[in-house]
């Protein structure tokens, strides 16, 4: 006899030496009493089947989940490995914000053959981390495979760091670190798409970047963190960097009708200011053009929702690369 658990775990009892089951009066737990006195007690809840016959679960695997930055949507390569001698009823993936999903959480669902085949999940938020799971059901119950983790975000920013780690490991250490956490707020709070080139120059006297170029940094540590990494990918996405941005900056203010009206969002009362020369570099506040501007994750949020308002909104700088 095999008990087969939502989270794909499975209890095998020899049927001639099982005794009798009992379910608790309560209806939540089951009691497996074998003839050696010995007493299994199973949740209920976690029961996906239970078999007694010759035929098998099916076997599914989740052999990739890979996250579509444009539909909202986890795009999954499964492969049925076998139907267990019993035809397939359905076959598909599961997912939820939970682990271990099962076909009472959410679903899709196509077909009820054996092989390879994709499937897409329904749109996810970028709230949430979701674990997705493989299924196949048969006469016998349903069987799940592996588990893949996907974390949506709206913009998919990476980096590319040339730095000798051995040579300098504190430089590489907290210019990564920088970097990373750049990157978290600019997927989670933008639409920017691609991946950066990121070195290491002793040179540069702070940090330097182009528009759609590079991102260098000097030989102060001071500059190795995440606000002004934040600032030189605002440079690189367009801000400061493209004559379409500095555009709309008039006499010193932004008149762009989107970053208008997010900064207005923030409740604060603040006007979206920049340089007023001929050349406009910078903008502030939520600019982060030194380190007081940032008192807390929020001013960091700010300036990722502002340089997409920005420069992508108002300026319509194409935002991949």
């Amino acid at each position: 006899m095999f008990v087969y658990r939502n989270n794909a775990t499975i209890n095998s009892f020899q049927v001639q030496q099982v005794d009798s089951l009992k379910f608790s009066s309560e209806q939540t737990v089951m009691d497996v009493y074998r003839n050696d006195l010995s007493v299994t007690k199973i949740p209920l809840t976690s029961v996906d089947s239970i078999r007694f016959s010759d035929n098998n679960l099916p076997e599914a695997e989740l052999v990739k989940a890979v996250y579509n930055y444009t539909t909202y949507r986890a795009m999954c390569t499964v492969n049925i490995k076998s139907d267990g001698n019993c035809p397939l009823l359905e076959r598909g993936v599961c997912w939820s914000t939970q682990k271990n999903p099962t076909i009472h959480d959410r679903k899709s669902f196509a077909g009820t053959s054996t092989g390879q085949f994709i499937i897409q999940t329904g749109v996810l938020s970028v709230d949430s981390t979701y674990y997705i799971r493989a299924y196949a059901r048969n006469c016998i119950g349903s069987a799940y495979g592996n588990e893949i983790v996907i974390k949506p975000t709206t913009g998919n920013v990476t980096f590319t760091l040339d730095i000798d780690k051995v040579k300098y490991p504190n430089e590489y250490k907290l210019i990564k670190e920088a970097m990373d956490s750049a990157c978290y707020y600019y997927n989670r709070y933008t639409t920017f798409k691609g991946n950066i080139y990121v070195y290491y120059n002793a040179g540069i006297p702070t940090a330097q970047a182009s528009y759609h170029g590079s991102i260098g940094f000097g030989s102060s540590t001071s500059y190795m963190w995440v606000g002004t990494a934040m600032h030189e990918v605002a440079h690189f996405v367009g801000s400061g960097t493209t004559t379409s941005w500095r555009a709309n900056l008039v006499s010193g203010t932004w008149v762009g009708a989107k970053g208008k009206e997010v900064i207005a969002s923030f409740g604060t009362g603040e006007v979206l200011k920049g340089d007023s020369n001929s050349n406009p570099i910078h903008f502030w506040p939520y600019g982060i053009n030194y380190r007081s501007e940032v008192r807390s994750a929020t001013d960091l949020i700010r300036h990722a929702k502002l340089v997409q308002a920005m420069v992508v909104d108002d300026a319509k700088v194409p935002n991949t690369w």
